[in-house]
């Protein structure tokens, strides 16, 4: 005993110094203070010794931890803001900007200087004076005083000057459109300020959401270990290397909480205040690249920084010609009007009007014409080998960039399918770790698998986009990108964004900015909404080609031809062909049954000969690896005809004398679906200019009421059917004024918009459709629904399978209550005990007493399809659920059950443990 309380002291106190250094990690995960629970004994059993324990309050403390995120609850208050929003905000407030935009007016007012210089020059002048001069007129006089008074006009202009004027001009043109290439460029460079800073807050959030999801896993664990622990189930080594994978993964997610806030704050500098409370979430871009040579050839012509090369190269040339200007003469005409109205014996009015040429022409200063001439020289190769120095370094990017999205490209489809498998196995982990039968080492390593995978695909995605948008920059097209032209007097356009500003209001500064003034048409923001309705009702959605094609199709001539693309794993994969491809106004797609397994493949155009659609096949070949055939119409329609009434699989008679299941049907109410019929009133009540989003179409009632069941939006949603006969069911969701706020619904549903293409329509197409179909949904649907009950037993004889398998498959269609001809169903414990030990089951509760499990089922409505019995010294009851063939049964039937009888945490095992267990405190027949 002695031992035994030693270990005891020994074991809490390596909980309680493993824990208080959980605790000490404080920075944005708590861990709640909950009032004690009282601490219950519990029987535990080491080395063949029992004795009595406490469970270790520490453990309980950490087992109970709530988890807080201190900005979580911030980041769901802010406003998602788009990319283009984003990029608008930032070059309306970029002051780089402003003083790039100062440069190109400097330049210009030098250029117009420059053509001033081919103007005369014309000045007045204008002369009054007073003399006195010595000796004077004669001996009486000392002095002599006059006075001086005349005005004249002079006009120069150059005649000649080697050129030098012109070449000074276009000097001067050309380094404006280097200043204009550097305004340009600030813009550019302001832009992708404003693409690292948005993406930095998306990549950032969602490492931030995937640790979080990795810390509640293992939280859950370490839950299930603790429980496990306390009843000596599990080791303490158990328990300690739980707790380190917790403190790990703890340590993570404050570190990506640093990055994301360092990221909000970053955000913030560069977009301003004014989006402080926004939140970036795009993060889905279709990339598409050309071949590298042609990437290059692009780049080498629309690289901004090597267009400022190009530019002063053709500066530099004119300035070597101004320079070797000087070395010619230089010509000059003067005309000059002079009137004098007063001088010394001024006898009367005089002028004089005289012109006159003028050369020019340098001797000698000391050779600063010829080393202003060098040095140009100098200057113009150096901007050459600077030149090539960057267009090697322009290759050796794009070549790297290319290279790296192309990978990138590769590496996100097997990590996509890494993450999809891991989270299989963890799920099977799971599943098999509750029931005992799986190691929690593996279970931790696959947890740890699936988290890192999931972070190395945030990273692919996040270095795809950021190459993606560096190559656009490096080729010159990320301002057409954005549709952003800074040689526009409003090139930051408001109107495609929620903000109305503009980032310059002086109209005359323009007209410095550029040779001719630009005059735009301001359009009312009525006309421009208008327009973009229009825009959007001519162009008819993806959805709506592939039903109008479906149509011609339909009533195409049978002995046509088409081409068959094969084999899709499923319709979304088909969709996405068609999406890239752009076919959706040629082709559909459908199911078939292909070796017992569902295949989607697409129907393509409809030919008149078979000639022709051999050729376009072979054109087809040539850009796609999938697997070509030639159909005729006929045979297609056959397929798509059974994909309508759904496919069926044709099973082999079983061999004699095998087991089978004996199923009795139980008459039980009809539960029809039924749409919301309040939104159902305002849907086919609504303004005819409103619209809605068309969320998918079904082939059948039961997938669309799982699919709005699933995404929770019954209460928004109108479900109806139509075309009689072929069971296509329609989900509609919303009912909004304007297409603007249909859009911001839209990007809420990210999940349902990746997986089904929902599209923004106006409500009265979809008005009429139903009103056309009104008749099919109102329609009382009367065939009755069973539930089955399995009981298994063996059948000698072939006939006696037969009957019995005839039997089974019988309909009832009455209402008339079924007697049940063979065993009854009320000895649940007799089946419970005679079906095979690799059946499944539910174990609900452990409870005190047997009466008190009794009442528990009683309580619940339980007490036919549950088996109650007493084990143990203590006389402890167990409460079973259920009887059932195979792990998938018995997982439906978990999750089926209520939320009060969920919450006792129930779980699924293997019967054959418990009719053990029952064997071996009951003796044969006891309680049977």
């Amino acid at each position: 005993m002695r031992k035994i309380c030693l270990s005891l002291i020994f074991i809490s106190q390596l909980f309680s110094n493993e824990d208080i250094s959980l605790d000490e990690q404080k920075n944005n995960i708590q861990i709640s203070d909950e009032p004690k629970v009282e601490e219950k004994p519990i029987k535990r059993v080491q080395n063949k010794l029992e004795y009595k324990g406490t469970v270790v309050k520490k453990v309980e403390r950490l087992r109970n931890s709530n988890i807080n995120f201190s900005n979580e609850t911030a980041l769901e208050k802010f406003k998602k803001v788009s990319l283009n929003d984003v990029v608008l905000e930032t070059l309306s407030n970029s002051d780089m900007i402003r003083s790039a935009r100062e440069k190109v007016i400097q330049s210009q007012l030098k250029l117009d200087d420059g053509l001033a210089d081919y103007y005369p020059t014309l000045n007045f002048e204008y002369t009054y004076s007073k003399t006195r001069h010595y000796p004077g007129e004669d001996d009486n006089s000392q002095y002599k005083f006059y006075n001086d008074r005349n005005y004249r006009f002079v006009m120069a202009q150059n005649l000649f000057a080697g050129g030098a004027t012109y070449y000074n001009v276009k000097s001067l043109r050309e380094s404006l459109l280097v200043q204009r290439n550097m305004y340009k460029l600030t813009v550019q460079e302001e832009l992708n300020k404003a693409i690292k800073a948005y993406f930095g807050v998306v990549f950032s959030k969602k490492a931030v959401e995937t640790n979080k999801k990795h810390m509640i896993k293992l939280q859950k664990i370490l839950d299930i270990v603790t429980i496990k622990y306390d009843n000596g189930a599990s080791s303490i080594g158990d328990l300690t290397s739980i707790k380190a994978n917790v403190s790990n993964a703890q340590t993570k997610l404050i570190k990506d909480k640093s990055k994301l806030e360092e990221a909000l704050r970053y955000y913030e500098y560069i977009v301003g205040k004014k989006f402080s409370k926004t939140l970036p979430y795009e993060r889905d871009f279709n990339i598409k690249i050309a071949q590298f040579d042609k990437l290059f050839q692009r780049a080498v012509s629309q690289n901004p920084n090597l267009k400022n090369y190009y530019l002063n190269i053709e500066a530099e040339k004119y300035k070597v010609q101004n320079a070797q200007s000087k070395f010619s003469p230089k010509v000059d005409l003067e005309v000059t009007y002079n009137d004098i109205q007063d001088q010394e014996d001024y006898e009367g009015d005089e002028n004089d009007f005289t012109g006159r040429v003028k050369l020019t022409y340098n001797l000698f200063n000391g050779g600063k014409d010829k080393n202003k001439v060098l040095r140009s020289y100098s200057i113009l190769r150096d901007l050459k080998f600077r030149l090539n120095e960057e267009i090697k370094k322009l290759k050796w990017n794009l070549s790297k960039l290319h290279t790296s999205i192309n990978s990138v490209k590769d590496a996100l489809k097997s990590t996509k399918s890494e993450v999809s498998s891991s989270q299989e196995a963890v799920e099977a982990y799971w599943e098999a770790f509750k029931l005992g039968e799986q190691d929690l080492n593996v279970l931790l390593q696959g947890q740890r698998q699936l988290n890192s995978a999931e972070l190395e695909l945030i990273k692919f995605e996040r270095s795809n986009i950021q190459d993606f948008f560096l190559l656009l920059g490096y080729t010159g097209d990320l301002l057409a990108y954005f549709n952003i032209d800074p040689e526009n007097n409003k090139f930051v356009n408001f109107s495609t964004s929620t903000y109305n500003k503009k980032l310059y209001d002086d109209l005359k500064d323009k007209k410095l900015l550029f040779d001719e003034e630009v005059k735009e048409k301001i359009v009312d923001k009525k006309e421009k909404k208008e327009q973009k309705q229009k825009e959007v009702k001519k162009e008819p959605s993806l959805n709506e080609n592939i039903d109008l094609f479906i149509k011609t199709f339909l009533q195409a001539d049978e002995n046509s031809f088409m081409i068959i693309i094969k084999d899709f794993d499923n319709v979304y994969d088909a969709f996405d062909f068609i999406k890239e491809q752009k076919i959706s106004k040629e082709a559909f797609a459908f199911d078939i049954l292909k070796k017992y397994k569902i295949k989607t493949i697409i129907a393509r155009k409809i030919f008149d000969n078979e000639l022709d659609a051999k050729q376009e096949m072979e054109k087809m070949s040539k850009t796609t690896n999938k697997s070509l055939e030639l159909k005729t119409i006929k045979d297609i329609k056959e397929l798509y005809i059974k994909y309508l009434e759904g496919l069926e699989v044709e099973v082999k008679e079983p061999k004699p004398k095998v087991k089978i299941v004996e199923k009795i049907q139980m008459l039980k109410k009809q539960q029809s679906y039924k749409t919301n019929e309040d939104f159902k009133k305002k849907f086919l009540e609504a303004n005819k200019e409103n619209y809605t989003i068309n969320i998918a179409t079904f082939t059948s009632m039961k997938e669309a009421i799982s699919f709005v069941k699933k995404e929770q939006i019954y209460d928004n949603s109108f479900v109806f059917k139509y075309i009689e006969g072929k069971d296509l069911v329609k989900v509609m969701y919303g009912i909004f004024e304007n297409y603007e706020d249909a859009v911001t619904s839209l990007d809420i549903l990210d999940d349902i918009k990746q997986k089904y293409y929902p599209v923004i329509e106006k409500i009265q197409t979809k008005q009429n459709l139903y009103k056309q179909n009104k008749e099919l949904n109102e329609k009382e649907n009367k065939t009755q629904e069973y539930e089955i009950v399995t009981k298994s037993k063996i059948v000698d004889s072939k006939e006696d399978k037969k009957n019995d398998l005839k039997n089974n498959k019988t309909k009832i269609q009455t209402n008339d209550k079924i007697e049940n001809t063979t065993k009854s169903l009320s000895d649940f414990e007799t089946l419970f005990l005679e079906v095979p030990k690799n059946y499944y089951t539910i174990n609900l509760a452990t409870i005190n007493t047997k009466e008190e499990a009794k009442e528990f089922t009683l309580k619940h409505g339980i007490e036919d399809t549950s088996f109650v019995f007493s084990f143990g010294d203590k006389n402890l009851a167990k409460v079973m659920y259920g009887v059932f063939e195979n792990y998938q049964q018995a997982k439906k039937a978990l999750d089926e059950l209520p939320l009060n009888l969920r919450k006792n945490s129930p779980y699924i095992e293997k019967i054959g443990k418990k009719q053990d267990l029952y064997n071996k405190y009951h003796s044969l027949g006891k309680d049977k």
